[in-house]
């Protein structure tokens, strides 16, 4: 039977529209199971399936057994081309040693306050437009955690990707709480109330001096929730002799003059080994507890404390990242990885080992710790009552200045000084020190 001509051409239309749309969703498939973190449903833009082995090295954060192997299980169903081979940071393999013999890695696992010393480095680089080009989601994302790791960035360059966060947390020992017949902690208090705590379980017993808290990490935790540095990073100036520097010296000093709270050899040690301080301000500390826990050790967490006129808020909780290096030949196989690590099964398994996703979905934070037996029956959901501070855009001399900020503040608390001379003298001394280094 002959066929009309404009009978014809329409099914080979039709038939061009099937192909077409068969294509359209094998790219969407291909977007969908995080090919280069595209938005679902968007097409992926074609990235080469030829083998191809990437280094990823590790500066200042942990990658663990487990996240690796997370890592590159999703990585392998996704792009089995895609060899990814993590360099842990030993001896010769640190990122310095890397740079230093040439061989700079393809990624790098850090965190957002290294990318300012990253500048000097000349390893840093924009991932703005691959982004784009791939169309990688970042509303998938928390989006405080997208501006902390802009804080080094002049223009809002975005040189890394979030893949998780580190959190504070409010530890005690349940046991001393009991043994003193003293109500344990509870969500939502202030560093006043803490000290009021503190105080009531901080004694003697039996030859044993118990203390009652420790901030855990000296000034430093204390001072940041209020927004505050020892220099500006603009002005390239000290800001030390202010009222809030002022309020971080006394409180920290009240705290460590509780008769019987002295500092005592380390804070960690009086907590996890020798059981015999109350209460501790640390950050992620699962890892040191899980034996202690296995032996009977008695804990719980409650959420940070806060000052009354910045509730809710504690110190920095760096945010961190994977990052593309400038001189990766394969950046946009590196993103595929960080899209696999960013994933949503990746996320999900990660937040159930402990680790905060940087994912907006309450239902991955919602399994956070949950395959860890250590944290059953413990009140996790403190640790999200809380939010850090947006993380500062710190000078390159931030270690410095607070290391003369500690000096002046220990002379204070040993009373060998009054405290308007400790923050006067620690403004003047970090003045100084800015000035040298300027001048190098």
């Amino acid at each position: 039977m002959k066929r009309k001509k404009g009978y014809v051409g329409g099914m080979a239309l039709l038939l061009s529209f099937a192909l077409l749309a068969a294509g359209c969703g094998k790219s969407g498939e291909s977007a969908e199971k995080g090919a280069t973190g595209t938005k679902e449903g968007d097409a992926a833009v074609k990235v080469s399936d030829a083998p191809v082995t990437l280094t990823a090295a590790i500066d200042s954060v942990i990658i663990d057994s487990a996240l690796e192997t997370l890592i590159k299980d999703n990585l392998k169903k996704k792009h089995p081309n895609i060899t990814l081979n993590i360099i842990q940071p030993t001896k010769g393999s640190t990122l310095d040693e890397l740079i230093a013999t040439g061989t700079v890695p393809d990624i790098v696992f850090t965190y957002s306050g290294k990318l300012t010393a990253y500048q000097e480095k000349g390893i840093l680089y924009d991932m703005t437009e691959l982004l784009k080009t791939h169309k990688f989601d970042l509303n998938r994302f928390e989006p405080q955690m997208i501006t902390d790791t802009k804080v080094g960035s002049s223009n809002g360059e975005l040189y890394g990707i979030p893949y998780s966060r580190n959190f504070h947390a409010f530890y005690y020992n349940k046991d001393i709480f009991d043994k003193f017949g003293v109500p344990y902690p509870q969500d939502g208090m202030n560093w006043n109330q803490i000290l009021e705590l503190a105080k009531k379980v901080t004694r003697n017993e039996g030859g044993t001096q118990y203390r009652g808290v420790d901030p855990g990490s000296g000034l430093s935790w204390i001072y940041q929730p209020l927004g505050i540095e020892a220099d500006d990073f603009k002005t390239g100036k000290a800001t030390l002799n202010n009222d809030k520097w002022k309020q971080v010296f006394e409180l920290v000093k009240t705290m460590f003059t509780i008769p019987g709270n002295e500092p005592q050899g380390n804070a960690i040690d009086n907590f996890l080994k020798e059981k015999r301080l109350a209460m501790i301000m640390y950050t992620n500390m699962f890892s040191q507890l899980e034996i202690p826990t296995k032996e009977g050790f008695n804990w719980d967490v409650a959420q940070y404390p806060s000052y009354p006129e910045r509730p809710n808020i504690y110190g920095n909780a760096s945010v961190n990242i994977m990052t593309i290096t400038q001189q990766s030949k394969h950046k946009e196989q590196a993103l595929q990885v960080i899209a696999a690590a960013t994933s949503d099964e990746v996320q999900l398994e990660s937040s159930r080992q402990g680790r905060i996703s940087p994912l907006l979905k309450p239902e991955i934070q919602a399994e956070f710790g949950k395959n860890l037996d250590i944290l059953k029956g413990k009140n996790i959901q403190s640790i999200f009552k809380s939010k850090p501070v947006p993380y500062p855009n710190s000078s390159p001399y931030r270690s410095k200045s607070e290391a003369i900020a500690k000096k002046y503040f220990n002379d204070y608390l040993a009373g060998t000084i009054d405290i308007n001379t400790a923050l006067t003298k620690g403004e003047e001394e970090i003045n100084k020190m800015l000035q040298a280094e300027k001048a190098k």
